[in-house]
């Protein structure tokens, strides 16, 4: 090291940009260069340890590009900023803890700003630099989106704060490929953020942190790869990092995180890595190769390598002899067991062949491979593959594309081959993609014969360094990072790797779930397709809630609903066994299906509940978890009239009551939380209105009634200063919906409801005093039969001719960033489309009738419109939004009815009952229990809910 009060590395023939100067950490003064990033100019400073998790572990960097979100801080009173990505400046207020009150993230954006490139590169990598520039050679107009601050992806990243009088190759490569896109008229856009893809030409992004909708003619993906996590004990501890985020500091940065480093794993990148800090002056203790050592027999792998690729196989061979000259050992065949230390890394231990050993480091850098970031491609809808690996490719033809027209996806971001693979085949995508604009780029020869050598290379090199994968982790190992899930949590959730996620959790942090993806696989176990991975969701990074937020009025909401495509049939791919016969059949396992099952099994009735998918993981799953005991926002039309509304309105104080006695049997709290409901009111004439709606409410016993702004103040002084005051119901609140659908799953099974996840009802006859019941395998019979298939209901119906007086709506639900708590009530807005609430967890969670869109096979998708418009409502009604970060929305199919629930026995058909409802996750146990009350003979829902009635 250069200096020993500093993990700086040792630079021969390179000078730092400009002079240095200081930010503060935790109130400590830190030196920095121009130019490098606060978590390099922190472990200049050997602080490695970042900021503490709400459980109070501490956490450093890991992934080193900005991909794990583990690295946060809060900069001048903006939470949530990444220091592997942030650079330093003069006077930086940098603290590990997250504020009470963030400060705003960005400006909102209200005019919407749209460019229309004729080909549109995401990533600005080898693979994408080198279509850019093909492209453009053509003809095309280019515009190239990288998050990063500079072109060159991971392999070919500048320096960060130094100039170099020699670069070494690898950088001379990448300075090359920068200049000729330059010279080629490539419009590159650096710490661009892509957020969300709808359709082809409906991308919508940050640059330069203004809110851009891109309509691109062509579009082009390739985002790179992230390292592979190896989640082992000890592998959160600050010190414990990928090779890539170490190569990172060392390489671009030129700092060590500490001055003794062990490096393990699998692959060259590891060698090349422990050679760089060697000759920064870092002590290396040694090198852990997962492979075992090639034998006599490998020379002719070695060969054919050479023969590819003399230059890469010598850079090989010369980093093993750099290795054995500085006396680090290379271990064959060993890997890490564990990292031990007291708040950051001190320790690692290991097995080798010569038995387990024990190694002082301060810094460990792990890789296992690469995945590839096919977030992107997914949320298009591209075709994806189980590679080799164990990780999703985007399946491609020669050149690149997609089976999505117009898409094209490349590099490592699409199936990871190494540096080599992504320019070449960059090269040939790059002059397809202007031939599909009607340009001349006939392919070349030269491209192909480059990808094969790069693809021969890749092959022989993995031969000789075939590795058996890693271990899935033992139960008390943290699985997930972002949520703090250990593996034995996800294996006793039983089910499918997505319930398993929805009972934990995992995979829903500030990463979506990108860095845990693989190793849930490997405890879970593989599953067909992309059904053992998590759905890619807008937004696909976490975006600042006010710069995507935009001004769209209740009349552009309506004008965003289509009506649906036709119902799927009613089928699965593989046929479920066909079960015994059962006295009562419960067709739907969400929170209806199951509560009206739960309480026929108690009292010692037969029943089977049937769910096409898994019980659980339905619309039930994918609401907000609202306790709606007042009448929606929007939902009050002044007449006052009575009838079904007003009956149902009843319903709201004992279902909330209902769900806290469910919880109780659990054992468990449910994040239960009944602190009060607001509807706020901005002028005078919504107040009045609120004060007709409550005196409706009251006169039907909800505990309603309009307060003035300075009660509201004090209920929750963080809504937007100015309203004049809000109707207030105390019975409202809120509660985990994951949570309170498992429950219910455990305590069916417990009453010993009997469970069919993946049967298909494709017919229902009368037979009979019962049904027979007929599936694509063969068919039952049931005693009678309860249609609790919530937005399905209606094709249930069908199967025996009847309609129901329900339709079909697609709504969709935001998460955040977390905060300090801040807002304890639900919040509403008078007639306006608004369901706020912050989640125990510091979340908020936004919804109120924004509208998705099935698509014609009945999958659920986002509108990006309905997105952007349902956060401008809510940060109207909370300023504070602006200083948290968007992480996920989602939408799902659910009921409207206009009336309140249809509940008992079809008139047209005897043995048939209906139990449906909106509001149905309020309403679902009672609903179920008034239901199951109506089948044992014990009384008769209210005939204002009769079916037909």
């Amino acid at each position: 090291m250069s200096n020993p009060r500093t993990m700086r590395l040792h630079s021969p023939g390179l000078t730092p940009l400009g002079p240095e100067f200081t930010f503060t950490f935790d109130g400590r003064t830190i030196p920095a260069l121009p130019g490098e990033t606060v978590a390099a100019a922190l472990a200049a400073q050997g602080l490695l340890t970042l900021r503490h998790t709400a459980e109070g572990a501490p956490r450093g960097v890991f992934c080193g590009m900005g991909a794990c979100w583990d690295c946060l801080v809060t900069v001048d009173g903006r939470a949530g900023e990444r220091a592997c990505q942030l650079k330093a400046a003069p006077g930086l207020d940098i603290r590990s803890a997250p504020p009470d009150r963030p400060a705003p993230l960005a400006e909102a954006t209200p005019e919407e700003e749209e460019r229309a490139p004729d080909l549109l590169v995401v990533g600005a990598g080898p693979a994408g630099l080198s279509a850019a520039i093909e492209a453009a050679r053509a003809g095309a107009q280019v515009l190239v989106l990288d998050e990063r601050d500079a072109p060159g992806g991971q392999y070919l990243k500048p320096l960060a704060a130094h100039r170099a009088a020699r670069p070494d190759a690898q950088h001379r490569r990448g300075d090359a490929l920068r200049a000729e896109a330059a010279a080629a008229g490539v419009v590159v856009e650096q710490g661009a953020l892509v957020w969300g893809a709808f359709a082809r030409d409906e991308v919508a992004a940050l640059l330069g942190g203004r809110s851009v909708l891109l309509r691109p003619r062509q579009l082009l993906l390739a985002p790179g790869a992230h390292e592979r996590p190896v989640a082992l004990p000890g592998w959160t501890l600050p010190g414990v990092m990928t090779t890539g985020a170490l190569q990172t500091l060392a390489r671009a940065g030129r700092v060590s995180p500490a001055g003794t480093v062990l490096v393990a794993g699998n692959g060259p990148l590891n060698l090349q890595l422990a050679c760089e800090l060697v000759a920064g002056g870092v002590k290396v203790a040694a090198v852990l190769e997962a492979a075992p050592r090639p034998g006599p027999g490998a020379w002719r792998t070695v060969l054919r390598m050479g023969l590819a690729a003399p230059d890469l196989a010598w850079d090989g061979t010369r980093y093993l002899l750099a290795l054995r000259r500085a006396g680090v050992p290379v271990l064959w065949g060993s890997r890490v067991l564990e990292c031990e230390g007291e708040g950051t890394l001190q320790r690692v231990r290991a097995a080798t062949p010569q038995g387990e050993r024990v190694f002082a480091a301060g810094a460990l850098a792990l890789h296992h491979g690469f995945v590839p970031e096919t977030g992107l491609a997914r949320a298009l809808g591209a075709r994806h593959r189980i590679g080799p690996a164990g990780v999703l490719e985007t399946a491609t033809d020669a050149e690149g594309r997609t089976d999505i027209p117009g898409v094209f996806a490349i590099g490592d971001g699409a199936a990871a081959g190494g540096a080599r693979v992504a320019l070449a085949l960059g090269r040939i995508a790059g002059r397809a993609a202007a031939r599909a604009l009607g340009l001349v780029a006939p392919p070349r020869p030269e491209d192909a014969a480059a990808l094969q050598r790069a693809r021969a290379f890749q092959a022989a090199l993995w031969t000789l360094f075939a590795a058996p994968p890693p271990a899935a982790p033992a139960d008390d190992v943290l699985a997930c990072r972002c949520e703090s899930v250990a593996a034995g949590s996800l294996r006793a959730a039983g089910g499918s790797a997505m319930a398993a996620r929805r009972a934990t959790r995992a995979g829903m942090g500030l990463c979506g779930g990108r860095l845990c993806a693989s190793t849930l696989r490997d405890i879970l176990g593989p599953a067909t397709g992309e059904a053992g991975f998590a759905a890619p969701r807008a937004p696909l990074r976490p975006v600042p809630a006010a710069a995507i937020w935009r001004p769209r009025p209740d009349a552009a909401r309506e004008a965003l609903y289509a009506d649906p495509p036709a119902p799927r049939a009613w089928l699965t791919a593989t046929p479920a066994p066909v079960p015994r016969d059962c006295a009562t059949l419960v067709i739907g396992g969400g929170v209806v299906g199951l509560s009206t099952a739960l309480f026929l099994a108690r009292e010692g009735e037969d029943v089977l509940l049937a769910d096409r998918n898994e019980p659980g993981l339905g619309a039930s799953t994918a609401n907000a978890g609202s306790l709606h005991v007042q009448l929606l926002a929007y939902a009050f039309d002044d007449t006052g009239a009575p009838g079904p509304l007003a009956e149902a309105l009843a319903l709201g104080p004992p279902a909330v009551a209902l769900w806290k006695e469910l919880a109780a049997e659990t054992g468990e709290s449910l994040s239960i939380r009944t602190e009060g409901g607001l509807i706020l009111a901005d002028t005078p004439e919504l107040l009045d209105w609120l004060r007709r709606k409550t005196a409706f409410e009251r006169a039907r016993g909800i505990a309603a009634e309009v307060i003035g702004p300075a009660e509201l103040r004090d209920l929750a002084p963080t809504l937007r200063p100015g309203l004049l005051g809000a109707s207030w119901c105390p019975q409202e609140g809120q509660m985990d919906p994951l949570r309170g659908t498992a429950a219910l799953l455990r305590l069916a099974r417990r009453a010993g409801v009997r469970l069919a996840p993946g049967l298909a009802v494709t017919g229902l006859a009368r037979e009979g005093a019962g049904y027979r019941v007929q599936l694509p395998g063969g068919s039952f019979r049931a005693g009678r039969v309860v249609n609790a298939a919530g937005p399905h209901a209606m094709q249930v119906a069908a199967l025996l001719g009847e309609a129901l007086p329900m339709r079909l709506v697609v709504q969709q639900v935001i998460a955040t960033s977390a905060a300090a708590p801040t807002l304890r009530p639900l919040v509403q807005w008078a007639r306006r489309h608004l369901s706020l609430k912050q989640s125990d967890t510091g979340q908020f969670l936004v919804g109120g009738g924004w509208p998705g869109r099935l698509d014609a096979d009945g999958a659920a998708r986002l509108l990006r419109p309905a997105i952007e418009g349902n956060l401008w409502v809510a940060g109207q009604a909370l300023p504070m939004l602006a200083g948290v970060r968007v992480l996920r929305a989602w939408a799902s199919p659910n009921i409207h009815l206009d009336r309140g629930p249809v509940l008992g026995e079809s008139p047209r058909h005897p043995g048939l009952f209906h139990a449906i409802t909106s509001n149905g996750w309020t309403l679902g146990p009672l609903v179920g229990r008034m239901l199951a009350e109506a089948l044992l003979g014990r009384g008769r829902p209210p005939a204002a809910f009769a079916p037909g009635g």
